[in-house]
């Protein structure tokens, strides 16, 4: 198969980014730990979606200019640093309440329990989009990897192939997050976990909002 161990290498490299817990782990996870795995589908997709559009335009060289506008990566920058953090502190606020008599009804999570196809598909482009390190890390692969004079059919490939993998991987992190052993150990650790989960995206924001 022709660019067969280009398709390889670019995989491999989004597979190794993916895998470094970031922003789409840690929504994705507590959403489903929480018991609520339909709503983490959904928000899946919206990632899924993302990814497909990211990769995209790198293809068709959007990404290339975007890093070349400084106002425009900075508008992306700072209102993706804004949603981390705000997501961060929805998080430690529930932390930071002590788990509700049966009869009471919990703090809401950032993304409502429940949470129709419109609003979760939405929280996963948010987050999604929201990233410009996607802009420069789909750059550099394609800059450094893509063969000379491509055809059009190799470009159509490599989203096919992200989109694909990509869905793979956040379903599978979804799925495998609200399995019943998880949950119930989630159950019993809550507190601590959703304050290292809200911490870590309040992190990610601060970093976020003062790179350069």
């Amino acid at each position: 198969m022709a660019y067969a161990s280009t398709y390889l290498l670019i995989g491999s490299l989004y597979l190794l980014a993916a895998a470094s817990p970031g922003p789409n782990f840690f929504i994705i996870s507590q959403l489903a730990l929480n018991g609520d795995r339909a709503t983490a589908l959904r928000v899946t997709t919206g990632i899924v979606i993302g990814s497909a559009v990211w990769v995209s335009a790198a293809a068709a060289g959007l990404a290339t200019l975007l890093l070349h506008y400084a106002s425009v990566a900075t508008v992306l920058r700072v209102a993706g640093a804004a949603y981390l953090m705000w997501y961060g502190f929805r998080l430690l606020r529930r932390a930071a309440r002590p788990d509700p008599a049966p009869a009471q009804a919990a703090d809401p999570s950032p993304v409502q329990a429940g949470a129709g196809t419109p609003a979760g598909v939405r929280t996963g482009l948010l987050t999604s989009f929201t990233n410009p390190k996607a802009a420069a890390f789909w750059t550099s692969v394609f800059a450094s990897t893509l063969p000379a004079q491509a055809p059009l059919g190799f470009y159509i490939g490599v989203v096919v192939l992200i989109t694909l993998l990509s869905a793979f991987w956040h379903m599978g992190i979804a799925l495998v997050f609200s399995r019943p052993a998880l949950r119930a150990g989630y159950a019993r650790a809550r507190r601590p976990i959703e304050a290292l989960s809200g911490a870590s995206l309040l992190a990610m924001g601060l970093r976020q909002a003062l790179s350069r």
